[in-house]
This record gives C-alpha cells, structure tokens and sequence, in this order.
C-alpha cells in the first residue's frame, strides 16, 4: 500500500474521531468554564462542585447524541469496506 493512501487513511480515521469526540468535548468544556466562574464568583473550591455537574453533562449529551453517534461511525465502517479495493494493491 503506497503512503499517500495510508496518509489518507489515517486522515481520514481522525477526522471521524475528532467529529464523534468534538461534541463530548465542547460540553465539558462549556460546563467546567461556567462551573469555575460560579466557584470564583463565591469563593467555594470543593472539588467535587466541579466533577459532578461536568460528569452529568458529559454523561448526558453521551447518551442524548449515541444514535447519531453510532450512525456516524456505521457509515464510516461501511463507506471503508466497500471502497476497500484501492487499499489492497
């Protein structure tokens, strides 16, 4: 297999990755932003204010966004195995 089309697989493979983890990312980066500007604004560092509130948030948009996840990976698996035959040359 020539290194452009490993290259492009592998380009390939992390876009898919960043576009399934980028939602799970953003909302626990939008929660822990909110969670420390709340622990700034009254003085309270407990640690687990801030990992709960995060851990529901990620857990939440985890499983509201699986389907679609779950399609989004499909597609990709199939869309590689039936345009697989430039790879085994």
């Amino acid at each position: 297999m020539p290194v452009e089309q490993v290259v492009d697989l592998g380009r390939q493979t992390m876009r898919e990755a960043f576009l399934l983890a980028s939602p799970i990312l953003a909302t626990a980066v939008v929660v822990s932003l909110m969670v420390s500007i709340v622990q700034v604004l009254t003085s309270l560092q407990e640690m687990t204010i801030s990992a709960v509130p995060r851990l529901l948030a990620v857990g939440s948009v985890t499983f509201f966004l699986m389907p679609w996840m779950w399609r989004q990976a499909c597609q990709f698996t199939v869309r590689l195995f039936t345009d697989f035959h430039p790879y085994l040359r």
